[in-house]
């Protein structure tokens, strides 16, 4: 991985923004403690970084989808809580154990496998989990998840009993059917069950429209965190959100160019009179991807349209006039009166504004601000 450290081009985070979004996330939804979730990167925003922040900002623990995530954030001496909401190979039962990793557990084999690991010295944490209807991993058949916590709480030498788990598939819309399914088997296959340390079923639409339904002292969150309303208003304007995310550049070549000129790849935009042409240090090579190609940037509190197929690493915007080297180009964030929020990238390209950040690439620089 190289991070371009020299070019002007970088991801900021906001503290400030993090820190808010935590207090709103706790007051709508009564939390006592979320698990934030920061898998692939924290979803592009930079896995170290972010977790910093977020646990600064009031967070309990960090949620990932590998070992070697949660390694990686053990290794920056991180000491919050983290769970693997993936399936790990049983062979690494102890290094989980002695790292202070929760594992996430979805059969009763693994259990039997992981013991043979396990040394003892420290005991595994473990989360169940329960699939309700995302189809994904977990119990599906009560029995069977009886019998899996029955053989945790019988080795308590090498388990510990913690969590217990499902994921909903569509917890943030209108349309409450499958997710009242899904809850009705939640009920149907843990009620009455062991009591785990706690109980963590509620994601992002669950706690900020479902908590009165589901146990919420314990939420496993992620994209409301980061500013991103998740139901991209279809039942709530996200107001008291705050973006986390920003992505800045600055112009580093300018010309005029006379009617007639082509710019960049198979000249898919023609200049149509004088124009003064703006050369930005990013392109899809870094996650900007080249469907954007058109989408509006903020420059001087004005908005400049990307001319030009976007390149891999380069990209050209029309200016209203001559700007110096070095004056500052907002893709995504606030500049002056105008603001270009994650929702307005991803549905000027067709995308969940999640995907656009977690498209962006390790090259670009990030940043803590605030």
């Amino acid at each position: 991985m190289v991070e371009a450290i020299t070019r002007p081009t970088q991801i900021e985070i906001s503290q400030k923004a993090l820190k808010n979004n935590v207090a709103v996330v706790k007051q709508t939804s009564g939390a006592d403690k979320i698990f934030l979730a920061v898998k692939s990167n924290a979803y592009g925003l930079g896995l170290i970084p972010t977790s910093k922040a977020a646990i600064a900002g009031g967070v309990y623990g960090l949620a990932v989808a590998i070992i070697d995530e949660a390694l990686a954030l053990r290794h920056e001496r991180l000491t919050a809580p983290i769970l693997i909401l993936g399936i790990s190979p049983a062979q690494y039962a102890e290094l989980m154990a002695v790292q202070h990793i929760m594992a996430m557990v979805v059969s009763l084999d693994w259990l039997k496998e992981a013991a043979t690991y396990l040394s003892g010295e420290q005991r595994l944490h473990v989360s169940l989990g329960v699939d309700t209807g995302m189809g994904r991993i977990g119990f599906r058949d009560r029995a069977a998840l009886a019998e899996a916590i029955a053989y945790v709480q019988a080795h308590h030498d090498l388990f510990d009993y913690v969590g217990l788990a499902t994921h909903f598939a569509e917890s943030d819309s209108a349309n409450t059917d499958y997710f009242e399914m899904q809850l009705a088997r939640w009920h149907e296959l843990t009620d009455g069950l062991p009591e785990p340390e706690y109980y963590h079923v509620a994601n992002s639409g669950a706690a900020m429209y479902h908590a009165d339904e589901v146990p919420h002292d314990v939420i496993r969150v992620g994209t409301v965190l980061y500013g991103v309303e998740p139901s991209r208003g279809e039942l709530a304007d996200g107001h008291e959100l705050q973006p986390v995310m920003a992505l800045r550049s600055e112009i580093n070549f300018v010309k005029q160019l006379p009617a007639g000129e082509g710019i960049s790849y198979s000249h898919k935009y023609t200049t149509t009179g004088d124009e003064w042409i703006g050369t930005v240090p990013i392109g899809y090579g870094d996650g900007w991807l080249r469907k954007l190609t058109g989408f509006n940037v903020i420059v001087d509190g004005q908005y400049a349209p990307i001319v030009g197929q976007i390149a891999m690493d380069q990209m050209m915007i029309r200016l209203p006039h001559e700007y110096p080297v070095g004056t500052k180009v907002t893709l995504i964030g606030r500049d002056g009166g105008l603001e270009n929020t994650l929702e307005d990238v991803a549905q000027y390209a067709g995308l969940a504004p999640w995907e656009i950040m977690t498209g962006m690439q390790d090259r670009l620089h990030r940043v803590l601000v605030d």
